[in-house]
């Protein structure tokens, strides 16, 4: 919620046109748009918003523009601004400033949306939250997240992603976070940052923002990286040596079970959630909760019910084959882990990998989806379905079957199936693996 002031302020637009002075929070789309928000015409590489505002004028209060030539205010709120975009980024900052709450920011290669959703879960039993939605973490989806501050939001939980050196500390001069959460550096966007060094020194642009940070204690890579941070590391993860750690870890058919230690607090954990690194993301969002006083039972009524985050790590059962369902996104370290997951959910069960491509991998490209190739003969996957161009270089290491498209795989896939297989479905999100899954569905 923001006010016309606010706004006026923040951008130094003109109002050129005055209606309601109240917004709800600020949006770029007028399918979702309500009554009361504030729409910015942002100009996109395929669509300038402008075409939009006058449907935007009939639907909400008013909108922010760059220009207003033969526009019909109809008596809506409208101002003139030289930037839409960086006045959307300015009003962000200017109630940023206001807020007298705490921001915790989540960072990392893998793992951000589900242990930001994790930790806004823990606090919101007892604080106020607001946090970003879905994995809009970039220059416009935090901005659009911060418009929606009311005046009893006690903490931010905002995710915050990068494709290339400079977008975290871009979001940082708007966020300007008060704790960081990093959940690991691994191989994502090499495109942009050209190395493994590039990505960590991109994640790390966060450290001068903020006074203590929770940091995964197992990552090596991460922790050499540190070394020069003077402020407060708090480590998670599974070794002795982490602050707070998960021990005795069990996995059964339908859940985990570990025992989560720390100095401030000791108890048993019980979740849904699958794969080893979700027992990281688990132990990161339930250190940031202890830290911050939430207590034990909240802690575990919360984590016996959290279920995946929807497209990311699913657990889905289609006539007696168990789908694990992991395709919102995929790096190398991502795929590792996923295919290692699928390896230990085996028991005695034929299984199937259906891989995308990884996309944004620059020069490491071919290289990368050769090693997915190796990880899949050395665990003995049974059956390898690829999806793309990229994933072909997988058959220079083990036998198996690859398809321009995911309709294609789906259909092999389908008669493939003898109805007691564990599949892992995964790839970046743009090789819309989510297709296959339908396809699936339909033979119910």
């Amino acid at each position: 919620m923001f006010t016309l002031d606010d706004l006026l302020i923040a951008t130094g637009g003109k109002l050129v046109s005055k209606g309601n002075e109240i917004f709800k929070e600020a949006s770029i789309d007028t399918r979702t748009i309500g009554k009361n928000d504030l729409f910015f015409a942002l100009k996109g590489s395929k669509k300038d918003g402008h075409e939009f505002v006058d449907e935007a004028l009939i639907k909400a209060s008013g909108a922010v523009v760059s220009k207003n030539e033969g526009m019909d205010f109809k008596n809506k709120t409208v101002v003139i601004v030289d930037d839409t975009l960086k006045s959307l980024q300015n009003l962000a900052g200017y109630l940023r400033k206001k807020f007298k709450g705490k921001i915790i920011a989540v960072v990392g290669s893998n793992g951000k949306t589900t242990t930001k959703e994790l930790i806004a879960s823990f606090l919101s039993k007892k604080y106020k939250i607001l946090k970003t939605e879905g994995n809009f973490n970039n220059n416009i989806g935090v901005p659009l997240c911060i418009s929606r501050i009311e005046n009893n939001t006690e903490i931010m939980v905002l995710e915050l992603g990068t494709n290339r050196p400079g977008d975290i500390k871009e979001l940082c001069d708007i966020v300007y976070p008060d704790y960081a959460l990093i959940t690991n550096i691994g191989y994502e966007h090499i495109e942009g940052f050209g190395s493994i060094q590039g990505v960590r020194e991109g994640e790390l642009e966060i450290l001068p923002y903020v006074k203590t940070v929770f940091a995964n204690g197992d990552d090596k890579f991460l922790m050499d990286g540190l070394k020069r941070y003077s402020g407060q590391i708090l480590t998670f993860g599974m070794s002795k040596e982490c602050d707070f750690r998960a021990e005795n870890i069990n996995f059964y058919n339908d859940h985990v079970e570990f025992d989560f230690y720390s100095d401030i607090a000791a108890f048993a954990v019980k979740t849904p959630l699958v794969g080893i690194y979700n027992i990281y993301n688990l132990t990161g969002a339930i250190a940031v909760a202890t830290f911050l006083g939430i207590s034990k039972c909240s802690i575990q009524q919360i984590t016996e019910s959290f279920t995946s985050v929807k497209m990311r790590g699913e657990i889905i059962k289609i006539n007696g084959v168990e789908i694990f369902f992991d395709a919102y996104n995929a790096n190398p370290s991502s795929m590792k882990v996923a295919l290692q997951e699928l390896t230990r959910r085996k028991k005695g069960r034929r299984t199937v990998a259906v891989l995308g491509d990884m996309l944004e991998l620059g020069e490491f490209t071919d290289l990368a989806h050769e090693e997915v190739g190796k990880w899949v003969n050395e665990m003995g996957i049974d059956i390898f379905i690829g999806v793309g161009k990229f994933i072909k270089n997988a058959l220079r290491y083990v036998n198996g079957y690859v398809f321009n498209d995911p309709i294609q795989a789906a259909e092999f896939l389908k008669k493939e199936l003898k109805g007691s297989e564990i599949v892992l479905i995964k790839g970046s999100r743009a090789m819309k693996l989510e297709k296959i899954l339908e396809i699936l569905k339909e033979g119910r």
